[in-house]
């Protein structure tokens, strides 16, 4: 699947608002409530890191503000496409004490946005990742708990928790 055949799936998607593509080297995301996600620099504050070693096309969608904006569902917040692989990313900005309880609500976004993304396009071409991304000062790879895992490989996913994607 390309990026063009993916987007022909949400017709009416504004550039630059509803998604972006993206092929700098790095890129600092801030998830703003209610807005479309802020592009920072390193020692400023960010939320995920997106590095792009090979300056790949990846395709930026703006999933809670605009692709499923009006769903009474759960939603996360982005989702990233890039070469048949697609990213769910849902990111929490909260204390290290406060994350059992937002880790589970993560989770309920992130099945509720794979559910409604698997019932407009087929998965079949398509691997699927789901990242719950916590808010920290240096980049955070953790795979996860194996309950975790084996939870989303019902969705045909794998899982983890990073602030931090590699797009090799």
């Amino acid at each position: 699947m390309t990026i063009e055949q993916l987007l022909a799936h949400f017709p009416d998607l504004e550039k630059d608002t509803c998604y972006k593509i993206l092929n700098d080297s790095v890129y600092y995301l801030e998830d703003i409530k209610d807005a479309v996600t802020s592009f920072k620099f390193e020692e400023e504050y960010w939320n995920l890191c997106l590095e792009n070693n090979n300056s790949k096309e990846i395709l930026l969608l703006e999933n809670e503000f605009s692709i499923m904006k009006n769903e009474v569902s759960k939603k996360c917040d982005w989702v990233l496409f890039e070469n048949n692989n697609l990213y769910f990313v849902e990111s929490k900005d909260v204390k290290p004490r406060s994350r059992n309880k937002e880790r589970k609500d993560a989770i309920k976004q992130l099945i509720a946005t794979i559910e409604f993304y698997k019932s407009k396009m087929e998965f079949s071409s398509i691997t699927v990742f789901s990242q719950i991304c916590f808010k920290s000062n240096s980049r955070i790879i953790k795979t996860g708990d194996q309950a975790r895992k084996i939870l989303f490989k019902q969705y045909d996913s794998e899982f983890s928790e990073s602030n931090y994607i590699s797009f090799e």
